[in-house]
């Protein structure tokens, strides 16, 4: 639950980000607003082009590092600004302007790996004694290469429409609240909240362009809510105290559904976005496109196929010699997992490899198993029924003797009416459409911060708070699924390396699961893990993907020692921080007061 790692994905996919979704009023504006949103952006990044060179020329005269520090500020400032349009038009530019100060390997090119680059680098010199000039320098100049870059980019006049600043608006709105607030940005500065501020300024400026196109009584409300939403900002004292569940609740999500309320004013671009664009806010129950988490529309979720794939899920039909099924591993009760550190193999005679993970919201993630070897239920579904020690069954072979049975036959009818004759793929996606619909996000954590209750306790209300600031969880378990899946574009699952001992207690030796390497070969890789959800992780004991520790308590112990790293294993891919995080024993038992108000309300079977 601690870290500062890796957001973003392949870039190409932002042209896919924009559906055509029309809600609440229709946004109807002139030719003129994106135009000046654009002139706007040329102007920032000529500020900070500015910036970035007093800040290096100040680096080569020898300043100290407290004057140094002011420049870093300063730019950072500055970069703020810029940072929704390149988030959203040029993510690879944006990670090297302000991605974590961590290696990182794509997906498609998995043999070269990429340097970390931006603003966390400069951080992590400045505030490294004694700091490198040669390195502060050196970065400088990258970061001021990679700001040309931007600014000559010849395809920048085509990325502004007012449909994308509106989007990229709503997306800084996401970010505040998954990484501006939780210091993934600023690990080591802790400048979190007066960047929030300049966010804020931000998204008013540039809302202004499109005032002519509202109300009177619209525009007055923008107006009221950011000044709020600054006013709040502006009173936290520091990052530790600042109350994030309050400004989110009372200040931000009330900002998105006013920006949501001008509608969806794009519609040239077809596309599927993992978010719901018409949604709210991010906190919203109906936040999760489903459509994004699914195949393609032909084997899209719906109510036949997930009643088919629930009497498979509980069926042993799928199973070699008939005697497990998925629901023999997977509890409802215990949110989809059996309460076991290991489940035994078919045999009853040997443990498996891994830990039983949770099925409640897994859909939510681009990335299946706890080493991430593929990105679809389908392929997850098939893995563990041919696997021979989880179920030596066979697709292929079952299929005829669910045809035998008249009630599958009329269900598989149901489920895909245009196909003449079921295949094993048909099976597969039943299963998985059952899976997609276990997606809860109706705990009293989510109707605390939609305003639907106040039943929420100081401990609780303390606790979210530090789950999202001085404990880091935030970090690595994003907000609002509370696992890997990385703002601000939420379309990729990240795996992290904690240093997870082989069993819980003093003098704990590393686990020797390879984890992600397994399939990569990539020694970045080595004892990586796909970072779960902590929803329901009340129920979901115990923990980690070979089950060492029993309690939460025990997890969080884990965490505030800074991981495997901070006990003294040797693990040099750690991408966990191993400083300890200093958590009082108040501070524990409020975090974990929290993680039981993930607990879903809604419950399917």
């Amino acid at each position: 639950m601690v870290g500062v790692k890796r957001p973003g994905k392949r870039w190409v996919v932002i042209v896919l980000l924009f559906a055509a979704v029309v809600a609440g009023w229709s946004f109807t504006a002139t030719p003129q607003a994106a135009p000046r949103a654009a002139q706007w952006y040329d102007r920032q990044l000529n500020v900070l082009q500015q910036q970035l060179s007093a800040f290096q020329k100040a680096a080569r005269a020898g300043v100290g590092a407290d004057s140094l520090r002011k420049h870093f500020f300063a730019s950072r400032m500055v970069y703020k600004r810029t940072e929704l349009f390149t988030d959203l038009f040029t993510p690879p530019i944006a990670r090297q302007l302000n991605g974590p100060d961590l290696l990182k390997i794509e997906d498609e090119n998995p043999s070269d790996s990429l340097k970390p680059h931006g603003f966390q680098v400069l951080e992590r010199v400045l505030y490294t004694t004694p700091f490198s000039r040669a390195a502060l320098v050196a970065e400088l100049q990258y970061m001021s290469t990679t700001v040309h870059r931007l600014q000559t980019d010849p395809d920048r006049q085509y990325y502004f429409t007012d449909g994308r600043v509106w989007m990229a608006m709503r997306l800084a709105l996401f970010r505040v609240v998954s990484l501006g607030i939780t210091g993934f940005d600023v690990p080591m500065s802790f400048h979190a909240l007066p960047e929030t501020r300049e966010v804020l300024r931000t998204l008013k400026e540039l809302s202004g362009y499109y005032s002519y196109a509202l109300p009177d009584s619209s525009r007055r409300q923008g107006g009221i809510l950011f000044a709020r939403a600054d006013s709040f900002v502006q009173r936290g004292k520091s990052f530790n105290t600042f109350d994030r569940l309050t400004f989110i609740r009372d200040y931000v999500n009330p900002l998105s559904a006013w920006l949501t309320s001008w509608g969806v004013p794009y519609r040239g671009d077809a596309g599927i976005w993992p978010l719901q664009p018409a949604a709210p806010h991010l906190f919203a129950e109906g936040i999760a496109n489903m459509a994004f988490f699914s195949p393609d529309t032909a084997y899209a979720v719906t109510p036949a196929r997930v009643a088919l794939g629930r009497k498979l899920f509980y069926d042993p039909i799928l199973s070699g010699d008939g005697s497990r099924s998925c629901g023999s591993c997977h509890h409802p009760d215990k949110a989809f997992t059996d309460g076991l550190p290991k489940p035994y193999d078919l045999a009853g005679k040997k443990l498996l490899l891994r830990n039983t993970p949770t099925l409640w919201n897994s859909a939510l993630q681009t990335a299946q198993f706890y080493d991430s070897r593929t990105r679809v239920l389908e392929r997850q579904l098939s893995d563990v029924v041919h696997n021979v020690d989880e179920m030596n069954g066979s697709l292929t072979d079952a299929l005829p003797r669910l045809l035998y049975d008249s009630s599958y036959v009329a269900l598989f009818r149901a489920a895909y009416p245009a196909t003449p004759a079921p295949t094993e793929y048909h099976i597969a996606n039943a299963m998985s459409s059952y899976v997609r619909s276990l997606v809860g996000l109706r705990s009293r954590f989510d109707r605390y911060v939609r305003g639907e209750t106040s039943d929420f306790s100081p401990a609780e209300k303390n606790g979210f708070n530090l789950f999202m600031g001085k404990a880091k969880c935030g970090t690595c378990h994003y907000a609002p699924f509370f696992n890997g899946l990385t703002p601000p574009l939420y379309q990729e699952t990240e795996s992290e390396t904690l240093g997870v001992p082989a069993a819980d207690g003093p003098g704990a030796v590393l686990d020797t699961d390879p984890g992600r390497y397994k399939f990569t070969r990539l020694p970045l890789h080595q004892y990586s893990f796909r970072t779960p959800t902590v929803r329901n992780a009340a129920l979901t004991a115990p923990y980690m993907h070979n089950g060492a520790f029993a309690t939460l308590e025990s997890v969080i112990d884990f965490y505030n020692d800074g991981g495997g790293a901070g006990r003294g294993i040797d693990i040099p891919t750690q991408t966990l921080p191993a400083d300890k995080l200093g958590l009082t024993p108040a501070e524990k038992q409020d975090i974990i007061a929290f993680l039981h108000a993930l607990t879903d309300t809604v419950t399917v079977y």
